[in-house]
């Protein structure tokens, strides 16, 4: 026969080993194991009678604690004592004495050994004798002073520090504690016990918190999730226990970059004004301007700085992208941009570049590195892009027509300030031509432009007239400007006759139409017009109006101007007024061209030079 013996207890377990009989008629036990048990320990040990038994090992980090107790009985009753604490900083010494008989002492030891720091004692005496005495000893030592400090460094400007000190001293008497017991049992037997409890004389707490705006920094993360996604799922019924049939990989996110302009109750960086047209933006009229210009320059595809020494950035209503050209600061600079899209930062506001051709030229002890390109929109131009061929098989709306072009490029367009139309099903044709090139073509047979959003990468047609010129006294000017913030103005006048009706016709299909200036004789013609898309009413009015805001005699200002937080950059398009006095006279912004420098000893200089074209009689 065979004992079994459990070291510990066996409760909610279940065993690895599963026994099986598969005769009926088989006396035996037969073992079968489903799956390997490599490397495992079983919970049970199987021990045989007569084998010893071993002592439980102590395992890491327990402490072991050997317990020796002489046990003598008394000629009185016997009292058993134990102790179970243990400490490495506080000892705990229990002295009982118990007087009986004279002629009978007994003494028991006790030893508690705590291996290897700690080792406490306790002797227990016990005599007969006709006076029973009992006293307890109980000592409780704390540091005289408990004192807590806790300080936050921040900066703030001097008007806006505060400190609290608090000071906290509570005198000795109300932090003690004394209890006096006397217990009176008899004639014979008296108890006194004594417990004292005291702090330090004196308790200081003494806080202090500064409070301040924070500094404005840039704030990046890959965990950006934008406000909508591509993949919308719907599930009609529970969907549990089963397995998909689709696997839905997803990429890492973008690192995702916002500004925060930091400040506090008066905010240290205010927001930059919005460039929308329906959004006027005046600079304030101040004796002085102090202005701290900034140029910062990374790359856009790792964030790594690229450092510059001048940039300039040009572009007219003509242009579907902005020029660019920059000065590296070195080779090494140089060698990062080239054939990279780059984020600079002037005053805050931000371009994207891109760095087509790189050039270099040296004299003795100097050398220059320059990188030309375009802005970003030049990703729907050649060499990124292949040429095109287009046509619109079935009829399509302008807006329609123009979202074909850029199909697969991830850039979007749309309309501002134009009333959509339909064009038949083969009126519209582009062939050999770049995406933006065929956009190009087909907006600027409307007399229509193309502004570009490089951060959402948006395109979007307006006119190049957003306001005609006999109309723009009744319209608040986008951008208005003043003396204080022109640091120079020049003016050259252009002479052409003004003409009041234009005649336009479509191509291969479409419509033929005149288009008058309210208000007039219409006797003095423009130009005719053909074009594939004049085959709606819309189309005709839209392209005849502008034809004819070309007309008459212009003034051509260009001025050049600061660039704050409340004067941006100028946008190509924009109606800009020009305060003189009182009087304030408006004009269409043609051009901008921005241009920053740094020099040798490390002034930054920002300016734009924009021009203006105000129709006068």
């Amino acid at each position: 026969m065979n004992d079994l013996r459990f070291n510990q207890p066996w409760a909610n377990a279940t065993s690895p080993v599963t026994v099986r009989f598969y005769r009926p008629t088989f006396t035996g036990v037969t073992l079968r194991f489903s799956d390997p048990w490599p490397n495992s320990t079983s919970p049970l040990t199987i021990r045989f009678g007569g084998e010893v038994v071993p002592e439980p090992p102590i395992r890491q980090p327990s402490l072991g604690i050997d317990l020796g107790v002489t046990w003598q009985p008394p000629l009185l009753a016997a009292n058993e004592y134990r102790l179970a604490n243990a400490s490495e900083r506080i000892g705990n010494q229990v002295q009982l004495g118990v007087l009986s008989n004279a002629a009978t002492d007994h003494q028991m030891p006790i030893t508690w050994h705590n291996k290897p720091l700690t080792q406490n004692q306790i002797t227990i005496h016990y005599a007969a004798n006709s006076l029973t005495e009992l006293a307890i000893n109980w000592q409780w030592f704390v540091a005289p002073s408990v004192e807590q400090s806790s300080s936050l460094a921040w900066l703030v400007p001097s008007q806006h520090s505060t400190v609290m000190s608090a000071n906290w001293q509570v005198s000795p008497t109300l932090n003690a504690l004394l209890s006096n017991i006397n217990w009176c049992d008899g004639a014979d037997l008296v108890n006194d016990i004594t417990t004292a409890y005291s702090y330090g004389n004196v308790r200081l707490t003494q806080p202090s918190i500064a409070w301040g705006p924070h500094t404005a920094s840039w704030i990046c993360s890959t965990h950006y999730r934008p406000p909508s996604g591509k993949v919308t799922i719907r599930f009609s019924e529970p969907w549990a226990n089963s397995s998909s049939p689709l696997q839905l990989r997803f990429t890492a996110s973008a690192n995702y970059c916002y500004f925060d302009d930091g400040g506090g109750l008066v905010d240290a960086n205010p927001s930059l004004p919005s460039l929308d047209f329906e959004t006027p933006i005046e600079p304030q009229l101040r004796r002085y301007y102090l202005m701290q210009p900034t140029i910062t320059c990374v790359r856009v595809s790792d964030d790594v700085p690229i450092v510059i020494s001048n940039i300039s950035i040009s572009r007219s209503r003509g242009q579907w992208a902005s020029s660019v050209s920059i000065d590296f600061s070195s080779r090494i600079d140089a060698s990062r941009a080239e054939n990279q899209l780059l984020k600079v930062g002037i005053n805050g506001y931000e371009f994207f570049v891109l760095v087509e051709q790189t050039s270099a030229s040296k004299v003795f002890g100097n050398a220059t590195y320059r990188g030309t390109g375009r802005s970003r929109s030049a990703e729907l131009a050649t060499p990124y892009v292949l040429p095109i061929s287009y046509t619109n098989a079935t009829s399509r709306s302008f807006a329609g027509l123009l979202n074909d072009m850029l199909q697969f490029t991830g850039w979007t367009i749309g309309l501002n300030g134009i009333v959509d139309f339909n064009i038949p099903a083969g009126a519209f044709s582009v062939g050999n031509k770049s995406p933006i090139d065929a956009v190009q073509q087909a907006v600027a047979q409307l007399g229509c432009m193309l502004l570009s959003n490089d951060e959402t990468k948006a395109l979007t047609v307006v006119p190049r007239w957003p306001t005609v010129p006999w109309l723009m006294d009744g319209v608040t000017p986008d951008l208005t400007v003043h003396d204080a913030v022109i640091t120079s103005y020049s003016e050259s006048k252009e002479i052409s006759p003004e003409c009041n009706v234009v005649w336009l016709r479509g191509e291969q299909q479409g419509i033929s139409a005149k288009v008058k200036r309210a208000g007039t004789a219409g006797n003095i013609a423009d130009d005719d017009i053909s074009a594939q898309l004049i085959v709606d009413n819309q189309a005709a009015r839209t392209a005849g109006t502008n034809a004819l805001a070309d007309t008459g005699n212009k003034l051509n200002i260009n001025m050049s101007l600061p660039i704050m937080a409340d004067l941006p950059p100028a946008i190509p398009g924009m109606l800009i007024g020009i305060r003189e006095g009182v009087d304030v006279f408006k004009g269409t912004c043609d051009s901008v061209t921005i241009n920053a420098s740094v020099s040798d000893t490390g002034d930054i200089d920002v300016e734009q030079t924009i021009t203006v074209v105000r129709h006068v009689a």
